[in-house]
């Protein structure tokens, strides 16, 4: 007598893959032909989370499309880069230091198509176009047998000395920017493409054994992670959730029991009607024995976890639970991606398919055409139901059977089930940098300051997805040479719609308004109350003049209608008059512009600066004519005039200091400048023709009588018009212009 007992590869959970057949192989084909006799586990999904670099490591097979972490297997010491920022006019510079690193990350033991998107730290690093968010340079090794040499990894290393790692798909990092991720290499994971589409389980399994098992299932995954310590843990990984029935011939592994549908032909029960066996020569049979084990000794839940790509493959749990009494909750990890309904189908299936091998069932049948072998499916006239063989006792005549009762092979109606919220890092387009330079009169972050130099201030923007940009200064043939620093964010800027009409800079603007659109629609503006505005709230530039507006009304699309304003701010209040359309906005933001005072050696001469952002395929420009207003003192204000007894004219008036923007001791503000000094002009109405000059140290003049009838006989005007500037240590200020009658 022969007694072949098979071992279980998993448990038999029917579903849509594959059907409600059960998990069996034989223990001599382990030792024979596929799998080593000691238990393997296959990969948990944490592994396929996390990055390891270690020796060792296992490299998984990847099928169809996953999310995979990599093993690091090549890296360079961190590169050190120093720059300055600043300095200039006795002033000290900052000098910055940031770190790159080359590194090579090892994906998949089997060849892949290409790479999707790829998580740094769990955020987007590179987009679904291919674009990188942070500076790398960047090269895939698809893992083929005739792969060549890295050319970065080659010139790294000494000369024949690297390997070309065939059959290992490979991404080569070079230089990149950690400047992001704390000066470390972050953890990676890349959205790994092996086939277009879903891949078929049948073809998974056949690749992993090598061709030993083709098994008859046309049911497909998005994708699929095998790995492990050998093949059988890669096999076992399927076969907790997948249900795979083989039995064994002399010379290979047959997959004998697949579900009935309408797109594969597989074989169906074998009907056992004969009378059982009682005795067989001289030797007595046990008689026929059907038990059923209580409901308390199989699971009341079963939950499987897997990887969901509406989540960006974030790690997943389906679960499916029945009435009644159970044990504890069974839980299964599966290394596949697959769509939520799909997983809920095969996790409710899965309990009730345990649910139903708790009925057993020992018989003896008398040896017949029929072959009967472990695995098969079988009914009987006197039990209902369908029943799987798992063990076989041949003996004289007759064959003892051992079989439990499986479901029957009808597929379950697909069951809907909520994948849950996807909390996804925004894969946005950086889009082509936008680069404004403000001269601004005074410094962002210290208005009441004296200044000594240039207040210049680098602004930009892109699209949505736009961070950063590189700063360079223009060499003398005009092309980006010296790098100055980088422009931390984006700042709010945009162009006005129409031209910003004139007010009194004295007063409220109640009645102008202007619209503006900004560089893109997710930008905002936001109201500010009075209270908000003498904090410095909403302050912004257009064209030349600085304003504060307390009302910011939506249009839609990024528009924005800007009203209740304060003019003039600054010392900006000459240029509420020289407003056009289509000018810069820029919302004044300290966090998000680059101070580049110290990159203006001469004042008042032109500058050109060039920005670098990551989708520029050219550094940006920007050109200031004139730079240093901050150098110029303010216009005075107040005029005050009056005639003297004797008919001279006394005009005096109010000066105003860069130095000082507040009144906190109720005297005058200081200077800032070396010395106290005005020129008036008195021209003709019009400000044409000859003008006739005046100098004071102080904030008075008296025009003699002579001078007065002189003018007015020359111009024959009937008004006199004055012009006073204040003379500063690096030019005049701008004009306070009035009228007076004569």
């Amino acid at each position: 007598m022969a007694t072949l007992v098979l071992t279980a590869v998993g448990s038999a959970i029917g579903g849509p893959i594959g059907g409600s057949i059960g998990a069996i192989v034989g223990q001599q084909l382990d030792q024979n032909i596929l799998f080593k006799p000691k238990g393997r586990e296959g990969p948990r999904l944490q592994e396929l989370a996390v990055q390891t670099s270690s020796y060792g490591s296992q490299i998984p097979r990847i099928y169809g499309k996953m999310r995979v972490a990599g093993t690091v297997i090549w890296a360079t010491d961190l590169k050190e880069s120093r720059s300055q920022e600043g300095g200039g006019k006795g002033k000290p510079s900052t000098t910055i230091y940031s770190y790159s690193a080359c590194f090579a990350v090892a994906l998949s033991s089997r060849r892949i198509r290409g790479i999707g998107r790829i998580w740094a730290d769990g955020k987007i690093f590179r987009g679904a176009a291919g674009d990188f968010k942070t500076e790398t340079q960047f090269a895939f090794h698809p893992g083929g047998e005739d792969q060549a040499v890295d050319g970065l990894m080659a010139s790294a290393e000494a000369a024949g000395g690297t390997p070309a790692y065939r059959g290992l798909a490979l991404a080569v990092f070079g230089d990149m920017d950690l400047t992001d991720y704390g000066n470390r290499i972050p953890s990676l994971t890349f959205e790994v493409i092996a086939e277009d589409g879903s891949v078929a389980i049948a073809d998974i399994i056949s690749d992993i054994s090598g061709q030993r098992i083709v098994p008859q299932l046309a049911d497909t995954v998005i994708g699929f992670s095998a790995g492990g310590e050998d093949r059988q843990a890669a096999i076992q990984s399927f076969s907790n959730i997948v249900p795979l029935s083989f039995s064994s011939n002399p010379e290979a592994i047959d997959h004998i029991g697949a579900q009935k549908r309408s797109d594969v032909q597989a074989p169906a029960a074998e009907t056992i009607d004969s009378e059982f066996v009682r005795a067989a020569g001289r030797q007595k049979v046990a008689l026929p024995e059907a038990r059923t084990a209580s409901a308390a000794s199989t699971p009341k839940k079963l939950s499987v976890r897997y990887y969901d790509p509406s989540r960006d493959y974030q790690s997943g749990v389906q679960s499916a639970s029945r009435p009644g009494k159970g044990r504890i909750t069974l839980v299964r990890e599966f290394p596949a991606a697959m769509a939520a309904n799909a997983m809920r189908t095969i996790a409710t299936t899965g309990l009730w398919s345990e649910y139903d091998e708790r009925s057993a069932l020992q018989i003896a049948v008398r040896l017949q055409g029929v072959s009967l072998r472990p695995a098969m499916l079988l009914e009987f006239t006197s039990f209902e139901g369908l029943w799987r063989i798992r063990e076989c006792e041949i003996g004289s005549g007759f064959v003892q059977l051992s079989l439990t009762r499986v479901r029957g092979n009808d597929n379950p109606s697909p069951i809907e089930s909520d994948h849950g919220r996807n909390v996804a890092d925004s894969d946005l387009r950086a889009g082509a940098t936008h680069l404004l330079l403000a001269d601004l009169p005074f410094a962002i972050n210290a208005p009441n300051m004296l200044s000594h130099s240039a207040k210049l201030y680098a602004l930009a923007a892109g699209d949505k997805g736009w961070r950063n940009a590189q700063l360079f200064a223009s060499g003398a043939d005009g092309a980006p040479n010296e790098y100055f620093g980088q422009i931390p964010s984006p700042s709010i800027i945009g162009a006005t719609s129409g031209a910003l009409h004139w007010a009194n800079p004295a007063l409220i603007d109640l009645v102008n308004h202007i619209d503006v659109n900004l560089h893109h629609p997710e930008m905002v503006l936001t109201h500010a109350n009075d209270a908000q505005l003498l904090t410095g709230r909403n302050i912004a530039l257009i064209g030349q003049e600085i304003i504060q507006f307390s009302n910011a009304t939506p249009l839609g699309l990024g528009r924005f209608r800007l009203s209740h304003m304060i003019r003039g701010l600054g010392g900006t209040e000459t240029e509420i008059e020289r407003h056009s359309a289509d000018e810069d906005f820029v919302l004044l933001d300290s966090g998000s512009m680059l101070d580049i005072s110290a990159m203006v050696r001469m004042p008042f001469v032109p500058i050109t600066l060039f920005a670098l952002g990551r989708d520029d395929p050219a550094p940006v420009p920007a050109t200031l004519q004139s730079p240093g207003r901050a150098l110029k003192p303010w216009s005075p204000v107040h005029p005050t005039w009056r005639f003297l007894a004797g008919g001279d004219l006394e005009i005096a008036w109010t000066r105003r200091s860069r130095a000082g923007l507040i009144w906190l001791d109720q005297v005058d503000v200081p200077l800032g400048e070396e010395i106290e000094k005005y020129r008036i002009m008195l021209v003709a109405d019009g400000g044409e023709g000859p003008g006739m000059p005046f100098e004071s140290p102080v904030p008075q003049i008296i025009v003699p009588l002579a001078q007065i009838e002189s003018f007015q006989l020359l111009n024959g005007d009937s008004s006199l018009n004055v012009r006073i500037y204040q003379v500063g240590d690096h030019g005049l200020s701008q004009a306070l212009g009035f009228q007076i009658p004569l």
